[in-house]
């Protein structure tokens, strides 16, 4: 083979068409890297990040609890009194593992307090999935082409597009489910390659929730994995394991041990982060109040059955895109591939695990969140690639010259769905136009000198968890109706939703606006108290 015919190869490689697919999604975020918070899961989670990172670099690593303290957001469920001091845990939020914090905290640090800088690490770590995905299908025997498909398919879905970039995702789950796998191949692995796979168990144990889900599924993974290698490599006389402990030492391994104190150092310092900034009560109420089914709010008290829960997860996989109609007809095909064939059934299993586990266990937080249905899609996406496969050694024959054909018509398709996603109405419903919140809040801060003579911000009907608001005017937030009138000030500012404005909003209010968006409008209290 020639130089020039050799560098063609390595080009048409799969790992340079993971690359580029990587490159892509990275590419069709960035211009949302300074996209302005708003009433959508996009201005939650980043506002509270957003948020923390300040803190933690005004107040110094221990003033802010490590990244805990979110002054001067003041979370609802205290129910503080308007304009009194909040006791600290009411500007403490730490109901997660602090991986992604941390990492925000750095880049804030580096690049200064901005979008961009909130933002691009979450989306690097987003975009890197793919090729993490890819990594997985790789080790476990998939051929390029399925691996291929299943990353795209995994690229095209609303899902992945809204919710990949939050840094939330499951890119370490799997980045540790390839490890394992690979682990599970070698019986003598490198010491540099124990060590590697240690830091990134502590990385995952500090990631998520359900990254640390996994690792108790994916430690008795390795450790059956360990005892069938070394059975199929012993005489076919030999005597199987009669006891236990001759079967922990079939199934010990220094991969294991590795894995093994990784994950605890790791999940040692997650319990660490969060005892340090919230007491063991208050962790045990949210367990318990997420795994309930009450929903009730200011204005509804009610419970949902089990029917309702499961209508309702429906319409959010389906809603805009976030998963196409042709990738649910999918999904129990996929499914059964991937437990079929054997090399993606660990993978399956443990993916499938965690994403039925957030869903089903803690229904309460399913019920009001889209982003808790997300996980489903990594056993979605390793199933296609099992059934693709299936299809491709299928084509045998005179037929296997019909792969290629196949192959790039399949393409085809997902790359169509993208297309809709990012030009459709999923952008606009769960990204620009919740965006519009922020976009009013800048440009009221910018223009308007009422803004920096505020004590606080009131949010009406349909604005809901607005740490954004705080990330932005500097100020606490509460939730206004017509009961809590009394408790306003001329100076105070009122965010009102367009399509919501409430019966004791006077048209004066709204014709002195400090700023009007598309869907959102910045007001002052001072005709709503005279």
């Amino acid at each position: 083979m020639t130089t020039s015919q050799r560098r063609v190869t390595h080009l048409l490689s799969g790992w340079t068409v993971v690359a580029v697919i990587c490159v892509g999604v990275f590419a069709v975020w960035a211009p949302d890297l300074d996209l302005p918070l708003g009433n959508s899961d996009d201005g939650r989670i980043f506002g509270r990040a957003g948020l923390q990172a300040r803190n933690y670099w005004e107040l110094g690593p221990v003033e802010s609890r490590f990244g805990a303290v979110m002054d001067p957001y003041i979370r609802a469920e205290f129910e503080i009194p308007p304009r009194t001091d909040p006791p600290p845990a009411s500007v403490t939020y730490a109901h997660h593992p602090p991986l992604r914090l941390f990492i925000t905290i750095a880049s804030i640090g580096v690049f200064g307090d901005n979008l961009p800088a909130l933002r691009i690490t979450d989306f690097l770590i987003g975009a890197a999935t793919v090729a993490l995905m890819a990594a997985l299908l790789r080790v476990v025997g998939m051929s390029w082409g399925p691996t291929l498909l299943a990353v795209l398919v995994m690229s095209s879905t609303g899902f992945f597009y809204v919710f990949a970039r939050h840094g939330i995702s499951f890119s370490l789950l799997l980045a540790l489910t390839a490890t394992v796998a690979k682990l599970r191949q070698l019986e003598r692995p490198p010491r540099w390659a124990l060590a590697g796979a240690a830091a990134l168990a502590a990385f995952t144990a500090l990631h998520s929730w359900i990254a640390i889900a996994s690792l108790g599924l994916l430690v008795p993974w390795l450790f059956i994995g360990t005892i069938q290698r070394r059975r199929q490599g012993e005489n076919p006389g030999s005597t199987p394991p009669r006891s236990l402990g001759q079967l922990a030492r079939l199934g010990w391994s220094p991969s294991l041990v590795a894995i093994f104190a990784g994950a605890v150092a790791g999940g040692l310092l997650t319990a660490a982060w969060l005892l340090n900034a919230t007491d063991i009560s208050e962790l045990s109420e949210r367990i318990a109040f997420r795994t309930g089914t009450d929903v009730s709010t200011a204005i509804e008290q009610r419970n949902f059955s089990f029917g309702e829960f499961l209508s309702r997860q429906w319409r959010f996989a389906s809603h805009e895109l976030m998963t196409s109609w042709w990738l649910r007809l999918l999904l129990l095909p996929a499914l059964v591939a991937a437990f079929v064939d054997r090399r993606t059934r660990g993978p399956a299993l443990v993916t499938l695990a965690v994403a039925a586990s957030l869903t089903f266990v803690f229904q309460q937080g399913a019920w009001i969140h889209r982003l808790w249905n997300f996980p489903w899609l990594a056993p979605t996406v390793i199933g296609v690639a099992a059934l693709a496969d299936w299809v491709r050694r299928a084509l045998k024959g005179p037929a296997a010259k019909l792969r290629w054909p196949l192959g790039l018509a399949a393409a085809v398709v997902p790359a169509i769905t993208l297309a809709f996603v990012v030009t459709g109405p999923t952008r606009d419903f769960y990204l620009t136009d919740p965006a519009d919140a922020g976009a009013v809040l800048e440009r009221a801060t910018a223009t308007a000198p009422e803004v920096a003579e505020a004590e606080l911000i009131w949010i009406t009907s349909g604005l809901s968890t607005a740490r954004w608001a705080s990330y932005y005017l500097d100020l606490p937030v509460w939730s206004l109706d017509e009961s809590k009138l009394d408790d306003v000030i001329a100076s105070d500012l009122v965010l009102l939703r367009n399509d919501r404005i409430p019966e004791f909003v006077p048209e004066a209010a709204m014709a002195n606006a400090l700023a009007i968006g598309e869907s959102y409008t910045l007001i002052t209290a001072e005709e709503l108290v005279e």
